[in-house]
């Protein structure tokens, strides 16, 4: 193993932004509709602790997802972002639906989303978060301190 030197410079880290792609307050609620559902069969099952129960449900994405609806509303938006590395746990979701027998309109809705969101992948958006509220990146431009929130005056 090689040992760096005192006098040689460091790498800067340089913070990686994240891609996210543009869904529709519909996809939203179809989305939040799967991860529900796919939580529900496996509560059902009893086979699985709560943090996997979480992660392969997608359970844990929800509150995100209300939170980024609330501020995309608060904008006049119709659309919020979503992680492209979020869209594995729909993937997730929907294999969980397969294996404990979920609905099968709940799972075409899933194979129709993720078919929607793959397309999407090639034209993603640079995000970043207002008041920790995810956003996309030209969403908090233009209001004062990057603020979305509604003047309390």
């Amino acid at each position: 193993m090689r040992r760096r030197h005192r006098d040689q410079p460091r790498d800067p880290l340089i913070p990686v932004v994240p891609d996210a792609i543009a869904v529709a307050i519909s996809e939203v609620v179809t989305l939040i509709e799967i991860f529900d559902h796919a939580h529900a069969r496996m509560v059902d099952s009893g086979e699985v602790d709560k943090e996997t129960l979480a992660n392969a449900s997608g359970s844990a994405l929800v509150p995100m997802l209300y939170a980024r609806a609330g501020c995309s509303s608060l904008q006049g938006r119709s659309s919020i972002p979503l992680l492209t590395d979020e869209i594995g746990l729909l993937e997730a979701a929907v294999i969980n639906l397969e294996s404990y027998q979920g609905n099968e309109v709940v799972l075409c809705a899933g194979y129709q989303l993720l078919e929607d969101f793959a397309n999407r992948k090639r034209n993603t958006s640079p995000v970043c978060h207002v008041h920790g509220i995810l956003a996309f990146t030209g969403e908090a431009e233009g209001t004062t301190s990057g603020s979305v929130a509604p003047s309390m005056a």
